[in-house]
């Protein structure tokens, strides 16, 4: 098998894997940051810890990475099209009519998030075209509690009542 064809192979395995969906958020040197991840993962209940992963370290991606804390928003259906602007390099971002308001610690938070999580990157680790990069949990932002999004076969999809 070539690594083509595992590649291909493993990106279709994983087209029909669902994953939650989260906007991750900062105060870059230029402004606000942010970018839609499907690669957010609990790592650790002692020390909270989680983890994410980047295609690029330049733009969105590299300011946060850069920045001293990030703010990871879980959420739900109810955020789809928020999800879509920031997935677009051309999408809209951090308008007034999104609900976005300023922490007192600079970060960009989504107002009405399931949950939002104010963390300090601990580490970056380089895997192939990505990087990994682990965050300790500083603070949770609690909001309504909704039915989760996940992104599942290159869409974002709502989920329905517990089986």
């Amino acid at each position: 098998m070539t690594a083509t064809d595992l590649s291909t192979l493993f990106k279709d395995a994983f087209r029909d894997h669902p994953a939650g969906v989260a906007i991750i958020t900062a105060q870059g040197s230029r402004g606000p940051v942010g970018l839609t991840a499907s690669s957010v993962a609990s790592v650790s209940a002692e020390p909270p810890a989680l983890v994410f992963s980047v295609t690029r370290s330049t733009g969105s991606a590299g300011a946060i990475m850069a920045a001293e804390s990030v703010l990871v928003h879980l959420l739900d259906s109810r955020h789809a099209q928020i999800a879509r602007d920031f997935a677009a390099s051309d999408g809209e971002r951090f308008t007034a009519e999104q609900g976005w308001e300023f922490l007192p610690t600079g970060e960009p938070h989504l107002v009405g998030v399931r949950a939002a999580l104010r963390c300090q990157i601990m580490e970056t680790v380089r895997v192939g075209t990505s990087t990994l990069v682990v965050a300790e949990v500083l603070d949770v932002i609690t909001g309504e509690s909704a039915h989760p999004m996940i992104y599942r076969d290159r869409a974002f999809r709502g989920t329905g009542d517990e089986l």
